[in-house]
């Protein structure tokens, strides 16, 4: 389903939600009409029963894919708690399908941004919101994507028998909030951002 598909049945769904019920299940606040949505460093309003998203500090319009994720969450969301396990994206459900995808646009740019740059990613990550992960790795930081979506970053420096590598991980309660795709854009959108931040403070 194209994103502009996707949205309009959203539109569609969150027409039949009870907005209090959701707000209970999902973490998100809402009051006056209109859900706020913490989303990574950024928040956003959906407003309910008209369905209108907006950035809160943003006269632009939020980019489609944000808006799809955000309206994907308050629909998906069942209440369940964070489980504090951390797995890979691999072990989503039906990951196989994504994971080419989520390689390629989400770990991939990392490593080529940061493999050789631990202070560069504990930069980028602390300009973020990120806090820094008790793991094993030369950096580790952990986001809260979305209220119930904890995501994890972590880079093992390389040397000169094995290459730098970042792997994302996922609280195994995220299939509760959010399909597998769309947590692969999660993933997709901390990588822009991270590298964003880099090239910001390279300018």
């Amino acid at each position: 389903m194209g994103l502009d598909s996707a949205y309009r049945k959203a539109i569609e769904e969150m027409q039949g939600i009870n907005p209090y019920v959701v707000a209970a299940k999902s973490g998100a606040n809402f009051e006056e009409g209109k859900f706020t949505i913490p989303f990574f460093h950024r928040s956003f309003l959906v407003h309910h029963p008209e369905i209108k998203l907006e950035e809160v500090g943003s006269d632009a319009p939020p980019p489609l894919f944000i808006q799809v994720l955000l309206l994907h969450y308050l629909l998906h969301a069942d209440g369940t708690p964070i489980s504090g396990m951390w797995i890979a994206y691999r072990h989503l459900p039906g990951a196989f399908l994504f994971e080419r995808r989520f390689t390629s646009w989400a770990l991939d740019p990392l490593v080529k941004a940061f493999g050789n740059d631990a202070q560069g990613l504990r930069q980028a990550a602390l300009a973020l919101g990120g806090s820094p992960m008790s793991r094993t790795g030369d950096a580790a930081f952990r986001f809260l994507a979305l209220p119930k979506i904890p995501l994890g970053c972590i880079l093992y420096l390389g040397d000169e028998e094995v290459p730098s590598s970042i792997n994302m991980l996922f609280d195994a309660a995220a299939p509760h909030y959010l399909p597998t795709e769309d947590l692969s854009y999660l993933g997709i959108y901390l990588s822009q951002a991270l590298g964003g931040s880099l090239e910001s403070k390279s300018r």
